[in-house]
């Protein structure tokens, strides 16, 4: 249980970095959607013996791009 929990938050951490660089360039807002779904169809297609996707995995670091996402909004409202 406590690996399951290290995993999502490490998810959620990986998609909120990578989308809060929106902040230097908005467009670099997607890399944490990006990232998430890529990540999981990697996992699903090439290491489906070993590890298989998880769409969990995908909601997790999909939560932390769009905290990264609306703290981005919020930041270029106020410039």
């Amino acid at each position: 249980m406590v690996l399951l929990m290290n995993d999502k938050l490490q998810h959620f951490i990986v998609g909120f970095i990578l989308s809060i660089t929106g902040i230097v360039w908005f467009p670099l807002i997607i890399l944490g959607f990006v990232f998430g779904v890529g990540k999981e169809l990697y996992d699903e297609v090439i290491r489906n013996s070993i590890v298989g996707g998880d769409w969990l995995d995908i909601v997790a670091t999909f939560a932390g791009a769009i905290l990264a996402t609306i703290i981005v909004i919020i930041i270029l409202e106020i410039r």
